[in-house]
């Protein structure tokens, strides 16, 4: 459906951030986006269901402590971090193995978030990039203005309530899901 493949993923990131960076574009000093938490759902897009998730915790390198604004952000804890938090390589290789030959999709420049940590670690994108494309032009082409919306409210679009907390990757993910799932049913009632 949406000239989409039978099967995708869906993805998304969480990353280091501290009080006023977005707005600094992570310019000030030691500020990276160094990713914490890959979150990912495997989907068919006849009905758009769930067939299987991924989600894995990274200790980040050049701020090896969180800032207690993302993790406030997130839910994510530092000592959650310290217990089940694995180096960058070993998340990549994780995704890249769980992601098969699927095409990866996800709300906005994620892709080049985890572009970005590979040259923190001095390792190669093991991905073709042409695997990577952003889901939100699927909902614009229907009258959707995304840019009211992030990952984790797209379903507002739709005057659905948020079912899952935001900022935690695995659940941004399962909510695009959702918000494709009620544009299915938007697209079949009009």
């Amino acid at each position: 459906m949406f000239n989409l493949p039978e099967k995708i993923v869906l993805f998304d990131t969480e990353y280091t951030t501290w009080e006023g960076t977005k707005e600094r574009n992570w310019s000030g000093p030691n500020e990276y986006r160094e990713i914490v938490q890959i979150g990912a759902v495997l989907a068919e897009t006849e009905n758009f269901s769930e067939l299987d998730s991924f989600s894995v915790l990274i200790k980040p390198r050049k701020n090896p402590m969180l800032s207690d604004f993302f993790t406030g952000l997130t839910g994510i804890a530092q000592e959650t971090i310290d217990k089940e938090g694995v180096d960058f390589p070993v998340a990549l290789e994780k995704f890249f193995k769980w992601t098969d030959l699927y095409q990866i999709y996800s709300w906005g420049g994620d892709a080049d978030v985890l572009e970005e940590n590979c040259g923190f670690c001095g390792i190669p994108f093991p991905f073709e990039r042409a695997r990577f494309s952003i889901i939100q032009p699927v909902f614009e082409t229907r009258g959707i203005a995304t840019k009211n919306y992030m990952s984790s409210t797209i379903v507002r679009a739709f005057g659905k309530e948020l079912s899952r907390s935001q900022h935690n990757a695995l659940n941004d993910a399962r909510t695009i899901l959702d918000g494709l799932r009620e544009l299915k049913i938007a697209t079949l009632d009009f």
